[in-house]
């Protein structure tokens, strides 16, 4: 493993999107998510997706420019068209629509069609949260699952998260969850990374468990709680895909397909818990709550949604971990691009 300056992860993430056409500001947005992803310890949503960007831009499959079109609106509700641009600047963008409505209305919805992967659903609840907002978001994939008693995948492992808003003297709670029992880029990771995964965590594509994490993606991943996670997989295709007009129902494209665009679909929703409660009475029993979890077992051993991830945040302010082959990849891509900037082991 290396240990690379977060800083220069951000600065190396700009110049690379930036040679491959990214605007300068929405290049600042999807670092900031690559940097937010690594400094929570999600490698897997990090700087090891550039290569499969650059890749797919080059390629016509997706738009280096995130042309945003807001083709529905209301008072309180807005549908976007993010032609096939980068899921995080479009995300972005629609998140901080619905904050601005929420905080106006006490309720907005935002979602988005025809996008890409936005990286990890927890950043854009934490963007509500931090403005005094309770949010859920969704986003669908390309097939990973199977129903219940099938074989085939074709629902996505949708992540779902739920945010609420911190306190003075505790974390927002951040629910941020995949549906299946591990993201499916974790899986990827422990590839390149030539290590094996966990028995439970994925079928190979004869419907057998395997720990080999290639015949894993070649095959269908586990969901969380069985049928149930199946079916919260299923309302976020209808949310994000059947709803928005974007791809569902298996159609979803993934990001490393090499001939169709993705077609991935968001959903957010933010609400404002100053129009149930006051500030302070929603702070007062949010800290009720959280201690009363905390007290069910030995202190220091229980931990809120998001709080694990949080914690990481503030142990990592300067340095994180890299796998070896993540960085030559990127140190790779670096020099295909003529960009001399080089990450190194500190």
């Amino acid at each position: 493993m290396a240990k690379v300056e977060l800083k220069k992860i951000y600065d190396i993430s700009i110049a690379i999107l930036t040679a491959s056409g990214v605007p300068l500001e929405e290049s600042k947005i999807i670092a900031e998510t690559i940097l937010d992803a690594h400094r929570k310890g999600r490698h897997t949503h990090g700087i090891g997706r550039l290569p499969i960007y650059v890749r797919k831009i080059h390629e016509n499959l997706m738009s280096a420019k995130t042309n945003l079109q807001k083709i529905k609106k209301t008072p309180l509700i807005s549908l976007y068209d993010a032609g096939n641009g980068f899921g995080q600047v479009a995300a972005t963008i629609a998140m901080n629509d619905c904050i601005n409505k929420a905080k106006v209305h006490g309720l907005a919805v935002s979602a988005v069609k025809d996008s890409n992967s936005f990286g990890t659903a927890g950043y854009y609840g934490e963007m509500a949260a931090k403005k005094g907002l309770i949010a859920i978001v969704m986003g669908n994939a390309s097939p990973a699952m199977a129903p219940i008693g099938g074989s085939k995948a074709i629902t996505g492992t949708n992540p779902i998260c739920f945010a609420f808003p911190g306190t003075k003297k505790n974390y927002p709670v951040i629910l941020d969850m995949a549906c299946s029992i591990v993201a499916r880029g974790k899986i990827r990771l422990c590839a390149k990374n030539g290590e094996k995964i966990p028995l439970d965590w994925a079928k190979d594509k004869t419907g057998n468990p395997t720990d080999d994490p290639t015949k894993a993606v070649e095959g269908t991943l586990n969901p969380i709680g069985g049928p149930k996670g199946f079916g919260l997989s299923l309302v976020a295709d209808i949310f994000c895909g059947l709803l928005t007009g974007s791809a569902f129902a298996g159609d979803v494209k993934g990001l490393n397909d090499p001939k169709e665009l993705s077609r991935y679909g968001h959903f957010m929703l933010c609400l404002n818990p100053e129009f149930f409660l006051t500030k302070d009475e929603y702070e007062i029993r949010m800290n009720y709550l959280i201690d009363k979890v905390k007290s069910c077992g030995d202190e220091g051993k229980i931990f809120m949604p998001g709080e694990l991830e949080f914690l990481c945040e503030e142990t990592n302010p300067v340095y994180v971990a890299l796998s070896d082959t993540m960085l030559n990849d990127i140190n790779s891509l670096a020099k295909t691009l003529e960009i001399d900037q080089r990450l190194q082991n500190q």
